[in-house]
């Protein structure tokens, strides 16, 4: 499980960081966090505008741009994608900070198979766990800007949880994973 924050640096304009005490999970209050534990450092610096189209506009506005550090590096996840846009696909690279790993636990109930000629479906109820959890993860900063993970590591062993499986050539699998 990751932040799901994948462009570094990050930019924090001056207004996010006026906002940042009334927005408590926005991008200012999450790489303040993140910043109190060592993940990442922040430094103030001045950008250049852009238009519409990505061309600079001569405006300068000053930010606060977050990096990651070498003590984020254990939790990087760095997936090379595929983007689209008027100039065609493009690959591109997006590292994540991931802070733990959502396993199963144990399986409550199993519904079907529904079999439509060769396809197989049904419908799994279990129950997970986290392995790994990093110790950065549990901290109150990171959990008042990030509030899922509080509730994501609450509900393990506890919340039942529903996802739909198909049958394939390597035996069972999770429908709508990407990995």
């Amino acid at each position: 499980m990751c932040l799901n924050i994948t462009q570094w640096p990050v930019d924090v304009s001056q207004m996010d960081l006026q906002l940042q005490n009334t927005f408590r999970t926005g991008t200012a209050s999450q790489m303040a966090a993140l910043e109190a534990v060592g993940l990442v450092i922040g430094m103030d610096t001045q950008i250049e505008g852009t238009d519409f189209g990505g061309k600079p506009n001569g405006a300068k506005f000053k930010v606060r741009r977050y990096t990651l550090t070498d003590a984020a590096k254990p939790f990087e996840r760095t997936q090379e994608v595929k983007r689209f846009g008027l100039d065609g696909s493009t690959k591109e690279a997006r590292t994540d900070l991931c802070w733990g790993k959502k396993t199963l636990e144990k399986v409550v109930k199993w519904e079907g198979p529904m079999k439509l000629g060769d396809y197989q479906e049904a419908t799994v109820t279990f129950q997970y766990k986290i392995n790994g959890l990093a110790d950065w993860a549990k901290k109150p900063e990171i959990l008042a800007a990030f509030p899922y993970i509080g509730q994501i590591t609450e509900d393990a062993g506890k919340e039942d949880q529903q996802r739909a499986v198909k049958l394939t050539s390597a035996g069972w699998e999770a429908k709508g994973l990407s990995d």
